[in-house]
């Protein structure tokens, strides 16, 4: 797919890797959708960025814990732009928990924002608008999903394979599924200091440009789908 003139919703997109996003796949021609939820003031700067830049693109709030907002921000989409053609799931909860101390209300927010959004999102451009045309779902997952201080967090993201591959093959043949699985590539956003890490074989972490060239990769190719995409710089190797 050339995604020139496509309409494009990066979820999580006001500032960090969704923000990055955002603004290089503006380049493209694509109309981008900047959600977010909290940080309204991030995602108008990524907007008017992307805009004075000769892009085209537009701020949507909701909040994917809620499914009634997850619906309203596909009604506006529709309403706005008659099209929906490509969805990155960026948006997603990294908070520190464990087996013994999480909540099952932690658990629902997380699987929620992580899991569920993207899901409903999936079946709402299904039924919404791509009965018969060609559409892209990239969901930005994690390399390495069994983790003890960020369990829940950890489970969502082996949901969201799952769930890519699922969506691939019910949505076949017009839209392709596919998941990145990130690496090192920016500090979490709940650390003060830099994480000292394991980087891998290329010993440095990745940069927003090697995700994007990865996610805009997938969007051109109408073959590749229900794979995940390992940008990790081979860590999970070793």
């Amino acid at each position: 797919m050339n995604p020139k003139d496509k309409i494009t919703l990066i979820t999580g997109s006001s500032k960090r890797i969704g923000g990055h996003l955002a603004y290089s796949i503006s380049k493209t021609g694509s109309k981008v959708i900047v959600h977010y939820n909290e940080s309204k003031l991030e995602a108008f700067e990524t907007v008017e960025k992307i805009n004075s830049n000769g892009g085209e693109s537009y701020p949507i709030k909701a909040n994917l814990e809620n499914s009634n907002e997850i619906t309203e921000l596909v009604k506006i989409i529709k309403k706005k732009f008659g099209a929906l053609d490509i969805i990155i799931n960026n948006a997603s909860k990294f908070n520190k928990d464990s087996l013994e101390n999480i909540s099952l209300e932690d658990w629902d927010r997380m699987m929620a924002i992580n899991f569920r959004a993207p899901f409903i999102l999936a079946q709402l451009m299904k039924n919404e608008f791509k009965k018969n045309s060609m559409g892209k779902i990239i969901n930005v997952g994690d390399w390495r999903t069994s983790r003890k201080k960020r369990f829940s967090y950890g489970v969502s993201k082996a949901a969201l394979s799952g769930l890519t591959r699922s969506l691939a093959i019910s949505m076949a043949p017009n839209i392709q599924v596919n998941e990145v699985a990130l690496g090192a590539i920016l500090s979490p956003a709940d650390s003060k200091n830099p994480v000292n890490i394991n980087l891998g074989p290329s010993n440095r972490p990745g940069t927003l440009d090697e995700v994007y060239s990865s996610i805009i990769s997938l969007i051109n190719n109408d073959f590749i789908t229900g794979e995940k995409i390992i940008i990790d710089g081979g860590l999970h190797l070793t």
